[in-house]
């Protein structure tokens, strides 16, 4: 089991926005991501769905700095693979028996869905009208669910970079 602290957790994920004035945006963003660090025979993931306000000057010059306040949930899935079991089961099993029903028979799944508040802020450089580089994004996240498995996910850090493709009028 785990040590009571979140796992790291490596994945991706994609946002839309929607101007609302010149410097206001409503964001969507939805990630995912693999947890590390789990003790053997676990696996787990993670899947967070936001929405909320960013706040963005205008992009008149190279660089726009953002800060953004999100609401919405995270839902945590672990499993634990009993090895012994599964060796069993499928030395046992004849081509007629489902993979799916073997597999319920050996793994333990257990999740949670908790609501969650996103903030954090931003640095984009332009690098032509239609396209940024999303240089830094660091933001803190609560939620507020309990422990899954040992770990404690309720609160921690991202630090996200990537491409911003802006569509529509520039």
């Amino acid at each position: 089991m785990g040590d009571g602290h979140g796992a790291p957790c490596v994945g991706g994920g994609a946002a839309g926005a929607l101007r609302l004035a010149s410097e206001w945006q409503f964001v969507v963003d939805v990630s995912g991501c693999k947890l590390l660090g789990l003790d053997n025979n676990f696996r787990g993931d993670s899947l967070t769905y936001l929405a909320g306000t960013r706040w963005s000057p205008n992009r008149a010059g190279r660089w726009t700095p953002h800060v953004k306040l999100q609401l919405g949930g995270t839902k945590l899935t672990q499993e634990l693979i009993d090895p012994v079991l599964r060796k069993q089961l499928l030395a046992a099993a004849t081509p007629s028996d489902s993979t799916n029903q073997l597999y319920l028979k050996y793994a333990k799944h257990r999740e949670s869905n908790a609501l969650t508040i996103q903030m954090g802020t931003g640095l984009d450089v332009k690098l032509n009208d239609a396209l940024s580089y999303r240089v830094a994004d660091l933001e803190y996240f609560h939620s507020w669910d309990s422990e899954l498995n040992g770990f404690n996910y309720q609160h921690g850090l991202q630090f996200t970079t990537g491409l911003v493709l802006h569509i529509g009028t520039w």
